[in-house]
């Protein structure tokens, strides 16, 4: 009788279907042994699978969200967080490079001088809007905005639709 081979070998014909580690397998009791109850395991192995989910998760899920808001200080400690990081970022790369430096001052030098004009012309604009009869006009466009932003925040306040309705 040969000696039993190793067990890597044994397997790798046994999944091939032939081999001499087979043949020895069909006299040794104890290799017989070996495959026989690697054959029950890979049969046990086959049967187990992985169980599908309640198809009521998704809901049941979203439902638990709906119901738990994020707190509002969570909310703010994360977007300051942003905001910092972002700015950080900026000036960052905004002291690290000369160029973007100078672009930067000449820009805010440019705006500054800039903004003297456009007050100037606000201060026009309001003083035509006065002495002429554009007040009632600008009154009456001012009434029908603000009802208008009154009225889609009275929308957007109403409880949003359940999962069942959307």
């Amino acid at each position: 009788m040969s000696p039993c081979p190793d067990l890597e070998v044994l397997f790798a014909e046994l999944e091939a279907g032939e081999g001499p580690g087979l043949d020895h397998a069909a006299e040794c009791e104890a290799c017989a042994a070996l495959m026989e109850d690697h054959r029950l395991l890979e049969q046990d192995l086959f049967r187990l699978a992985d169980p599908l989910p309640p198809p009521s998760l998704v809901v049941n899920v979203m439902a638990r969200v709906a119901e738990s808001p994020v707190p509002q200080r969570r909310e703010v400690w994360t977007g300051l967080a942003i905001l910092l990081t972002s700015l950080g970022a900026g000036l960052g790369f905004l002291f690290s490079s000369d160029q973007a430096l100078g672009r930067f001052g000449t820009g805010f030098a440019s705006t500054v001088g800039n903004s003297r004009a456009f007050v100037e012309g606000l201060f026009s604009g309001a003083h035509a809007l006065w002495s002429t009869a554009g007040v009632a006009v600008a009154c009456f466009i001012a009434l029908v905005v603000l009802s208008s932003l009154f009225g889609l925040k009275r929308l957007v306040g109403s409880p949003p639709p359940s999962l069942s309705e959307a």
